[in-house]
């Protein structure tokens, strides 16, 4: 609920936007434009001006707070009642020009280009928000320009890399939204996000053990998408129907490293199936590559470096820190990437590699 508040003020701010875009452009087409040009040509060059640049806001909206394509079109359809209402309402019942005078900037056979903004806020969030949602192949730093003949592994790819030259990369963490889930609406919206997904970065976190004997189950899984990264509280929340759907679901890649033991100990929580589990350490090793953590891949194929400091943290405590949501979604975020880096470079043969 607070992320749809957030929404719709985001929204109802953006359409203030568009109302002093078009309020600036008239004064300015009125004061330039219609003694030089004619009122018509000035009118026709003002309302395409206000068009373009209401667009571009609204594809600043959608790449800021990534709404999905069918609620987008919902809030287009919003900021066009909400100027049909403010033109109507303002300039016929409180400014008093005539009704027939409004509805002539509607009639397209005279010239008139009006419907162009309200088309604008229309139809320009459905469309941002369906091409800035589809996952697009991550590109490896340097492109593949010759292949080793024994493992297909690209020769600009090194196998192996040194701790020190790790160390000299940069670090990266993930910088997109990351959302805790420990409720039910919570969860209901994550899947809705996750089951439109090809491909998910995956990992489980579990409370560390210091004593001999001492063991525990994951307490937190990380799913990565193509907008956000979800982190399922398990001991706050039952996650387990859904978990066993996204894990069985043959349409949706789960890549990470070392996924043998996180399938094996959620296992252990709750009965699913397992389908297109793919392990990037798995591929890389097959390809020639001598280390295959995941720390290790996102230095040798991705070129930076990831930070370890909230690893033996305390992952079972109902409010995580900054720093383990930042670590917890970085490793998800890169998992991922490093699938799509591997399925650029051609190494993954099929979703059940």
């Amino acid at each position: 609920m607070k992320d749809i508040k957030s929404l719709l003020t985001s929204a109802a701010g953006a359409w203030l936007i568009f109302m002093l875009i078009a309020v600036s452009i008239g004064a300015l087409r009125e004061a330039v434009l219609t003694h030089q040009l004619g009122e018509l040509a000035a009118h026709q060059i003002g309302t395409i001006v206000v068009s373009l640049l209401i667009a571009g806001v609204i594809v600043v909206f959608v790449r800021r707070l990534h709404p999905e394509p069918l609620p987008a079109l919902g809030i287009g359809a919003g900021w066009m009642a909400m100027t049909v209402a403010f033109e109507f309402g303002v300039f016929h019942f409180i400014a008093g020009h005539p009704m027939s005078e409004l509805l002539a900037n509607y009639n397209l056979a005279a010239g008139r280009l009006w419907p162009l903004v309200l088309l604008s806020e229309l139809l320009t969030p459905w469309l941002a928000a369906s091409l800035i949602a589809r996952p697009k192949p991550a590109s490896p730093a340097k492109a593949p320009r010759a292949r080793a003949k024994t493992t297909g592994l690209p020769t600009e790819y090194r196998r192996a890399i040194s701790h020190e030259e790790i160390s000299a990369l940069p670090i990266r963490r993930y910088e997109g939204e990351v959302r805790v889930v420990n409720t039910e609406a919570a969860l209901r919206e994550a899947m809705l996000d996750i089951r439109q997904e090809r491909i998910t970065g995956f990992d489980t976190e579990t409370r560390p053990a210091f004593s001999k004997g001492e063991s525990y189950l994951p307490c937190l899984v990380q799913i990565a998408t193509a907008r956000r990264v979800y982190l399922l509280q398990l001991q706050q929340l039952d996650c387990s129907q859904a978990l066993a759907g996204f894990m069985a679901d043959r349409n949706i890649v789960k890549a990470g490293v070392a996924l043998a033991g996180d399938v094996g100990k959620l296992k252990q929580l709750f009965p699913f199936e397992a389908a297109a589990v793919v392990d990037l350490g798995h591929i890389a090793k097959r390809h020639g590559n001598t280390q295959t953590g995941l720390r290790n891949l996102a230095a040798l194929f991705l070129g930076w470096r990831m930070a370890k400091g909230a690893k033996t943290t305390n992952w079972s405590i109902p409010q995580l820190s900054e720093v383990q949501i930042g670590y917890a979604a970085t490793d998800a975020w890169a998992s991922r990437e490093l699938y799509l880096c591997f399925e650029n470079l051609g190494l993954i043969e099929q979703p059940g590699d």
